[in-house]
């Protein structure tokens, strides 16, 4: 199964695209506290608010086992994984979308601490770190390497399984299928598939946790106002993307270019009638609203580019980067040049880009109006 499209507990629909990670998270403890919004708000990144429950802010602490984590279509590896993770996350919501934002995720994988901050700008620390399970109680340890913050304590589940109905807090808490990243400059989102939870109340007794009191939000971080167990359930996750969105149902790609340019003009509707079966590719103007409310929220050096913007899959690329790309989007016997055009050495396509940029209006003439199709 690639994209997950449509599935009746999901509050929003999945990317219409192959997922990329699959996972299984397994043997959970849900801790959480109510917060002060004034103690939490500076731990996140702007552009993100603070998702409530009654008026009420939640932080959680999540000790659990990441079992069988591996790319779409390969197998788990021993030893690499399956590892122990015990994360701080806080719940948020961006345009109407909620989710989950980790204020820290400290795991027993060097592999993962090393790759998830470069890929998905995720706050992975290394930590000893382990969770075991004797007869129902789950006994869980971590102590981060670099600064030795510590969580210690055990879990015992109580009453009968449940799932969480709608406008509870449990479901507040619990359904959660995307989350929130700032990654080289610029909020991303990306989301994330399973099943409803299913779970059970808990008792626990925690020793030591330097880990949210690190945080300085003001708790007694031995006693959570809610403490929940379950067993776990298989993910799926897609690539992270950029937060904003034209609209937020809105999952096509979209190319943004100057609306002044002829070149420009004739290129949309060059592509609009040579997409490929099942493409969709939106168009803006750079100085339309939509679109600089999306450029707005890249990195500086992309967003002072002037330069046409492509966002696929939620990723941005410029100059001839997007050009490129934009074959990706057409019939067969034009998609077949992309390999050969990637051949030709960066410094020359971008010279080639530029020179076709500084002298386009001399050969196209400049149209009455914006003859995009913009929809």
């Amino acid at each position: 199964m690639g994209a997950v499209r449509e599935d009746g507990h999901l509050p929003f629909p999945m990317p219409n695209r192959s997922f990329a990670l699959s996972q299984e998270w397994r043997d959970l403890t849900f801790m959480h506290w109510k917060v002060d919004p004034k103690r939490l708000k500076p731990h996140l990144p702007d552009g993100l608010e603070i998702d409530f429950f009654q008026g009420d802010a939640y932080v959680g602490v999540i000790p659990f086992v990441m079992k069988n984590v591996r790319p779409k279509g390969l197998p788990s590896v021993p030893g690499i994984s399956t590892f122990a993770e015990f994360n701080i996350r806080t719940y948020v919501i961006k345009d109407g979308q909620s989710g989950v934002f980790f204020l820290t995720l400290d795991a027993k994988s060097l592999m993962t601490c090393f790759y998830a901050p470069r890929a998905y700008g995720l706050t992975y620390r290394y930590a000893k770190a382990k969770v075991k399970k004797q007869g129902e109680t789950l006994h869980w340890h971590s102590r981060r390497t670099s600064d030795g913050v510590q969580l210690i304590g055990s879990s015992t589940p109580s009453g009968s399984i449940q799932t969480a109905d709608s406008a509870t807090l449990e479901h507040f808490l619990f359904e959660r299928y995307c989350l929130y990243t700032e990654h080289k400059g610029c909020l991303r989102r990306a989301y994330v598939y399973h099943q409803p939870w299913n779970f059970r109340e808990a008792e626990v007794n925690l020793e030591t946790n330097s880990l949210l009191e690190s945080y300085d939000m003001g708790l007694d971080v031995l006693a959570p106002d809610l403490v929940h167990y379950s067993k776990g359930l298989p993910v799926k996750t897609w690539s992270i993307e950029v937060a904003e969105r034209i609209n937020v149902n809105d999952q096509r790609d979209f190319l943004f270019l100057d609306g002044d340019c002829g070149l420009c003009n004739r290129l949309t509707t060059f592509l609009d009638k040579r997409l490929g079966k099942g493409k969709q590719l939106g168009y803006r103007p750079i100085l339309d609203t939509d679109a600089q409310r999306i450029i707005q929220t890249l990195p500086a050096k992309l967003r002072d580019a002037d330069t046409v913007y492509l966002i696929r899959n939620g990723k941005p690329y410029i100059r001839s980067g997007a050009g490129i790309r934009c074959v990706l989007y057409m019939r067969w016997y034009y998609k077949m040049w992309f390999p050969l055009l990637w051949l030709i050495p960066l410094p020359l396509r971008n010279i080639g880009y530029r020179l076709i940029a500084k002298y386009r209006h001399k050969f196209f003439k400049r149209p009455t109006e914006c003859l995009f199709g913009v929809d």
